[in-house]
């Protein structure tokens, strides 16, 4: 999945084991899991190109470095209940619960991003969804448009 020019890793994602695939037009683009991992397991490692400013694929590795992978991490869904973990310092993919074959690698946004590209409602379904995904230090943009709508959709709702 990753480019010939990266220097090989054994544990970066083969194209055998994952692919990133268009979930539907509302999601875009996701990284299903062709083999299946349990808790505690290494799903992968991840690589790119470090950067200073926040792209809609980027990753936060610390405080103004950013992790660039548009091959593979860079695709990760958003859910309140994630499936995997994103060791930023090793630069690693945990499971975080058991991944069959078929799924979907999920990530909580705020676990690596202080702030996030955009803001947007969350349609994961989780018992703890918080509804509105921000990153870990963002404030809620009710400026933004589609905060009003948000917000507009669970008043309607009730």
């Amino acid at each position: 999945m990753y480019p010939e020019s990266y220097e090989p890793n054994p544990l970066y994602p083969r194209s055998e084991d994952f692919e990133v695939v268009r979930k539907d037009d509302q999601t875009g683009l996701g990284v299903i899991s062709h083999k299946g991992f349990k808790t505690g397991d290494i799903v992968a490692a991840m690589n790119g190109e470090r950067i200073q400013d926040i792209r809609q694929h980027s990753l936060q590795i610390e405080p103004g470095i950013h992790l660039y992978d548009i091959h593979f991490a860079g695709y990760f869904l958003h859910s309140c209940a994630p499936n995997v973990f994103l060791d930023m310092e090793k630069m690693l993919v945990i499971a975080t619960r058991r991944i069959k074959p078929g799924d979907y690698l999920l990530m909580d946004y705020a676990q690596t991003e202080d702030h996030l590209f955009k803001q947007f409602a969350c349609g994961c379904g989780a018992k703890n969804c918080r509804g509105w995904i921000t990153g870990k230090k963002d404030l809620i943009d009710e400026e933004d448009p589609a905060y009003q709508q948000f917000i507009s959709a669970q008043v309607m709702a009730v």
